[in-house]
């Protein structure tokens, strides 16, 4: 497993360590909040009470509140000291009991034991990690058979992320902090297609997929062409 001193010296992370103090104003916005409540509606009302859940790259723990809300045990991992600190800042209250938020140097390489876990969230962490197929083994190890998985991962075919993309890339040239500075760090993107084939390969079916994460009205925003996010449903079936 890698030290923390190399998860310091990763980019990404030192990114994510500079937004934390944002990052809960950031999911009290508009956006933000479409794109959670369009990722929970995958879950309809499956009864999630007295589950155990892994929350992997939890940032602040917001998410994790949410699951633990509804019943859950969550344990929230980031490799982000700095959002492990402000998650366990915010995990005090009538929930406290049901959190636990752990920093480890990444989630291709979960410190659980096999079948752990009812159910799997890992919202918008797959396109920061250098081997997604690596982390989706592990996300299958620590899953108990036909544990749930949900997940959120860039949308391929969003005019509007290519639209960012081309932003960032100009902004890049006249800027030291351009637009969409976190596409520096983001370069993982996919499609429904090439995604449930990914998790068939990890013995992990697709249940159900939306589209979230613009900022237009929910109409626009759920639109293949348009979401910059793809959220998926998936279960581990052996």
């Amino acid at each position: 497993m890698a030290s923390m001193a190399q998860t310091r010296d990763r980019p990404e992370i030192r990114f994510h360590d500079e937004i934390s103090s944002e990052w809960e104003t950031l999911h009290q916005s508009r956006t933000f909040k479409a794109r959670t409540a369009a990722m929970f509606d995958l879950l309809g009302n499956a009864d999630l009470n007295g589950q155990r859940w892994l929350d992997a790259g939890c940032g602040t723990g917001t998410l994790s509140r949410l699951l633990a809300a509804r019943g859950c045990d969550v344990t929230g991992v980031d490799a982000s000291s700095e959002m492990i600190v402000a998650a366990r800042g915010r995990s005090d209250g009538p929930l406290a009991g049901q959190l636990k938020f752990q920093q480890i140097p990444t989630i291709a390489n979960l410190p659980f034991a096999d079948r752990s876990f009812d159910g799997v969230l890992c919202a918008s962490v797959l396109e920061y990690v250098p081997d997604v197929a690596q982390c989706l083994v592990q996300i299958h190890r620590v899953l108990r058979s036909g544990g749930l998985l949900v997940v959120s991962i860039p949308n391929r075919g969003s005019l509007l992320r290519q639209g960012y993309k081309l932003a960032y890339a100009a902004s890049s040239r006249v800027s030291s902090r351009p637009l969409f500075r976190y596409l520096a760090f983001s370069k993982f993107d996919t499609t429904p297609a090439a995604m449930q084939n990914l998790l068939r390969q990890h013995a992990l079916t697709m249940l159900g997929a939306n589209f979230a994460g613009s900022p237009l009205p929910p109409a626009l925003d759920r639109r293949p062409a348009v979401g910059t996010l793809i959220n998926i449903l998936a279960r581990r079936d052996n």
